[in-house]
């Protein structure tokens, strides 16, 4: 076969796989956690006419994060005349696959087809790069354009700085990365950078950069976007983006970000979890690379972008599991590397690598095989949760009964994922047999596929019908429409405001002093958590009213959202009036949570126009 035709088949199969992978039923999952929403709620701000410098979500408060994701998730809004959960999490899985679609390039150019078609592969089956790929976060465009820079780097240290283009395409890159998500941009690749001219001998290769035009550069795309948006925002802003999310993250200190307590070794076991199945094998990858010594100047430069990297997110205080995530194509290449030459044998493997080799794949066999009988022993209605609730973390514990419950209902698309498994562990036996570590390679690439797509099928789903409030907030905005809506006694939450369509204040005084018409006696609303409505009624004169209540518990699955009408209070002579012209008739007719979630639901066709149908803000 001709390389052009292969690379180009090649190309479209990962397109397909990214495709089912991650944008499969992308928008059918409504948010129900509080990053997603929050990063929603900046989009619709800008399709909304908000400002696209510095949106302020809700109205009030500012954002974390700089704005090319979300410029990214407001073209599509605009495109498709939608701002709904497929814009917004779209600009995730288009830059998840243009990132796969990169490492196949780089490492073909660097090595050939099968190490490129590898390397690809591992990247797009990660489970946390998959997870990231269909998250509403800036992380993901981060990673596109650090990849980008890493590679040009590469290419014009080959180039010994020749090629004007292939220079500015690798500030340019900086410059994007760092309107991605802040100064990580610039430094990550500079100690990627320092690290290889160091370990080569050739800082003064830094002469050749151009480094003028390079800070002309990102200084034009990222740098000018932080005055603009100091001079819109002031101290408050600078604090909030520069200091809060970067500077403190990375000390000690107390407002220094999440996830503080966490071991320096975090890192470690986050990224051979989040790169299961594959992360198995890197015992041995690591021997390899000991033996190779690391000669190659291109095995040296991955392995500095990765060390380089883990060490400098290692030494932060705040640690997350997305932070790694530029470093997993550099990972991936590296194991591309290895199965190529495990493939080939073009290295003298010696017999006790091998039997590591065959050791590491039994043992993921053995995975696949318990996995396989622990989905047909539960399909058969046996009850299993003694044996795996040890192995869970107390968070995932909750999730449980919702996981048995997805497999027993719909244990039809489970029998096809236990067929799918079925076959790749026939397929993995024999190629281990055989010794034919290609078919070794393909089964596995199978078995993560399949389990990836059928686990976000089956389960995200229920996690999401138990705790978002899009149904109730649909309902919300057909009885309220432009009338007045605050939240009130602590309730808030993101998604609610998304799924609103509009700004809610949150009022924070006496109810007795509540703004009510009334002349009109029209009335106003209040959004209050289910368990905090009884005391309003001893609070104020005014007359309130309970209409309708959440089925979704929140991101936290602690509070359903319950939406009150408030009316001004009335003489007894007016209420016996008004009585007798209503018929004492409540303002939405009472009915069971159930029937009330029928009522209220609605599919994506109802996502508001963000042109052609703008509501008023209060």
């Amino acid at each position: 076969m001709h390389e052009s035709q292969r690379t180009r088949q090649t190309v479209i199969g990962l397109l397909l796989l990214c495709f089912l992978l991650y944008f499969w039923e992308l928008g059918n999952i409504p948010f129900y956690n509080y990053e997603e929403s929050k990063e929603a709620l900046v989009v619709w701000e800008m399709a909304n006419g908000g400002s696209w410098i510095l949106p302020m979500r809700n109205g009030t408060e500012l954002p974390r994060k700089p704005p090319l994701f979300h410029w990214c998730g407001t073209l599509i809004s605009l495109i498709s005349g939608k701002v709904n959960e497929f814009a917004v999490r779209s600009p995730s899985a288009f830059f998840a696959t243009g990132t796969v679609l990169l490492t196949f390039f780089f490492a073909r150019r660097l090595w050939n087809w099968r190490v490129g078609l590898f390397s690809a592969l591992i990247l797009a089956t990660s489970p946390q790069w998959m997870r990231w790929a269909v998250y509403a976060r800036s992380d993901m465009v981060l990673t596109f354009f650090l990849t980008v820079a890493m590679f040009s780097f590469f290419r014009l240290w080959q180039e010994r700085a020749t090629q004007p283009r292939t220079i500015y395409l690798f500030y340019l890159s900086i410059g994007l990365a760092t309107l991605a998500k802040g100064p990580l941009g610039i430094v990550l690749p500079v100690l990627t950078v320092l690290t290889f001219l160091y370990f080569t001998q050739e800082l003064s290769f830094v002469k050749r950069m151009r480094l003028v035009q390079g800070i002309v550069i990102v200084s034009l795309i990222a740098v000018s976007w932080y005055v603009l948006a100091t001079v819109q925002g002031g101290w408050a802003f600078f604090q909030r983006q520069v200091l809060d999310e970067n500077v403190f993250r990375f000390f000690e200190i107390e407002h220094g970000g999440p996830s503080r307590d966490r071991a320096f070794y975090y890192y470690g076991l986050t990224l051979f979890v989040g790169m299961i199945p594959w992360s198995l094998f890197f015992p041995l990858l690591g021997y390899f690379l000991y033996c190779s010594r690391l000669r190659e100047k291109k095995l040296l430069y991955l392995a500095g972008w990765f060390c380089s990297g883990l060490v400098f997110f290692s030494l932060a205080s705040g640690k997350r599991a997305n932070y790694l995530l530029p470093l997993y194509p550099a990972v991936a290449i590296l194991l591309g590397v290895w199965w190529q030459e495990l493939v080939e044998g073009s290295l003298s493997f010696s017999p006790l690598v091998k039997q590591l080799a065959c050791a590491m794949a039994l043992l993921l066999c053995a995975g696949l095989v318990v996995a396989v009988c622990l989905l047909v022993a539960h399909g058969m209605g046996i009850d299993l949760a003694h044996l795996v609730s040890p192995l869970l973390h107390p968070r995932d514990l909750t999730n449980l009964p919702l996981v048995a419950e997805s497999l027993q209902q719909q244990f039809p698309v489970v029998f096809i994922w236990l067929l799918m498994l079925f076959l790749a562990i026939g397929w993995y036996f024999w190629g281990l047999r055989n010794g034919q570590w290609t078919y070794v390679f393909a089964a596995l690439t199978v078995a993560t596929s399949s389990s990836l797509y059928f686990t976000k099928a089956l389960f995200h789903p229920l996690l999401a019908q138990e705790r978002t409030y899009k149904p109730f907030m649909l309902g919300v905005r057909s009885t309220v429409k432009n009338a007045p809506l605050y939240f009130y006694h602590g309730a808030y939450d993101y998604g609610a405001i998304f799924y609103a369509a509009r700004r809610i204040p949150v009022y924070k005084g006496d109810l007795a002093d509540f703004p009510v018409d009334e002349d009109a006696g029209a009335p106003s609303y209040l959004l209050v958590w289910e368990e905090d409505w009884p005391g309003l009624a001893s609070t104020s004169d005014l007359r309130f009213e309970h209409l309708v209540c959440s089925e979704g518990r929140g991101p936290d699955k602690k509070h359903r959202l319950a939406l009150i009408a408030v009316l001004p209070s009335l003489s007894e002579n007016r209420a016996r009036s008004e009585s007798s012209k209503t018929g004492n008739e409540p303002l939405l007719p009472s009915s069971s949570d159930k029937d009330n979630q029928k009522m209220l639901s609605a599919d994506q066709d109802h996502t508001r126009n963000p042109i052609n149908d703008r509501q008023p803000r209060p």
